[in-house]
């Protein structure tokens, strides 16, 4: 009877220790893991003017492996994507716990920094090609020149607000290894589907001002627009921007909103 106790005992034990060890485990994805051309920046890797106020700012330098600006589709931290077709098959939102909850948990750092960078790239980089401004008050001829001010625009001075981090990684592992919901089960299976990444970590910058000088005088009839400080919102975005003159030659657009900028897609394995 002895002997089946204690062979029990240590079947019991075995068991336990074999799923300890089935645990979530995360690895940084290469580039040639997934299709990352289009979170490839335009021009080539990210800029180091960019990264060097994100490091200046921060006071730490972040690997990211994806642009998040330029993605036709939107991104969200916890997401799991297909990694070649980047079809979205689970969001954060699909463990079933309420916001308050998923955020209390996240590794989050910030810090205010109001650094300025010229920044030698076109400034449609940041924005996208297809930004386009429709001021309130304004015919096409002006919304001509302040959109042709913006393309034409290479070395723009760029001042950033907040830099925020979002990392969950460490959430995701404590939530997934211990639950036993239908719904988290079936995010702790995607997210071990081979053939998915995850977006652990995002980069982002509350608020963004740049200074255009342009090419010729702006006319007289923009300068007195702009002396207005106009507001417009983002093209299919709640962002509020904000137009502010400077100069005959010079003027300043600020977004105001949350804006990511890069991140990192990893997958996920049993470890």
């Amino acid at each position: 009877m002895k002997k089946i106790i204690i062979f029990l005992l240590i079947s019991v034990c075995f068991c336990n220790c074999s799923r300890k060890k089935e645990a979530i485990d995360f690895i940084t994805l290469n580039e040639t893991e997934f299709n990352a051309k289009p979170f490839d920046f335009p021009h080539g890797r990210i800029p180091d003017s960019l990264k060097q106020v994100h490091d200046s700012c921060m006071g730490f330098s972040f690997d990211a492996n994806a642009m998040l600006i330029q993605p036709k589709d939107t991104f969200f931290i916890g997401s799991i994507v297909k990694r070649q077709s980047l079809k979205i098959v689970s969001v954060l939102n699909d463990l079933g716990l309420t916001q308050a909850q998923l955020i209390s948990r996240f590794n989050v750092i910030t810090n205010p920094c109001y650094e300025k960078r010229v920044l030698h790239f076109p400034l449609r980089s940041i924005l996208g090609e297809n930004f386009i401004l429709q001021l309130p008050g304004a015919n096409e001829a002006l919304n001509k020149e302040i959109n042709d001010a913006v393309s034409a625009s290479g070395d723009a001075e760029m001042q950033t607000g907040s830099w925020v981090y979002l990392d969950i990684k460490y959430a995701l592992k404590n939530i997934l290894d211990t639950t036993k919901s239908p719904a988290g089960l079936r995010y702790r299976k995607n997210l071990l589907d081979t053939s998915n990444m995850v977006l652990t970590t995002v980069e982002s910058i509350t608020d963004i001002s740049f200074i255009i000088n342009t090419a010729k005088d702006i006319s007289p009839p923009l300068q007195t627009l702009l002396k207005n400080k106009p507001h417009a919102l983002l093209p299919n975005s709640k962002v509020t921007i904000q137009l502010f003159y400077i100069s005959n030659n010079k003027f300043q657009v600020s977004l105001n909103g949350f804006f990511p900028v890069v991140g990192q897609f990893m997958k996920a394995g049993l470890k």
